[in-house]
């Protein structure tokens, strides 16, 4: 599935070289009043494997975020990192393999319990970026920047 634009003004997607994985970030909802956080459904798609979860980011980890990806030209950042407030939730990076060139990280994880027993379920893996998309992704996240503001 090859993406031309996200699916909502504050959404974003990461999409592979191949266009067989991709992960979705679909906007839900934010919190600016008691602990400034932004809440998104993540949908990971890695060639036959797929899961997603709901997961809310702390505005500074975004943030920091959104500045390593608008430098992400610069070759001294070596990775950029997204990280769930429940660190164990979601973790993407990116890894600088050289100029304008990233392997993408992921690992998403949910925990729920079922008859008094606790389940895991977690997909982890990695792509190769489309830098082609870098460009869109630094306009989306700046208009998400803007809204946790």
């Amino acid at each position: 599935m090859i993406f031309n634009k996200p699916l909502d003004h504050y959404d974003f997607f990461i999409q592979s070289e191949n266009t067989k994985s991709h992960i979705i970030f679909s906007f839900i909802d934010i919190e600016l009043e008691r602990s400034k956080s932004i809440n998104y459904l993540v949908n990971v798609k890695d060639d036959l494997f797929a899961g997603q979860v709901d997961i809310w980011i702390d505005h500074e980890e975004f943030n920091h975020f959104i500045e390593g990806i608008l430098k992400s030209e610069n070759s001294e950042v070596e990775q950029i990192r997204l990280k769930a407030m429940s660190q164990e939730e979601l973790e993407v990076t990116f890894v600088n393999q050289r100029m304008g060139h990233y392997e993408i990280a992921y690992l998403i994880k949910k925990i729920r319990y079922s008859q008094n027993r606790l389940i895991e379920t977690t997909l982890k893996g990695s792509f190769d970026y489309d830098s082609e998309f870098l460009n869109l992704l630094k306009e989306n996240l700046k208009n998400i920047q803007k809204l946790l503001l």
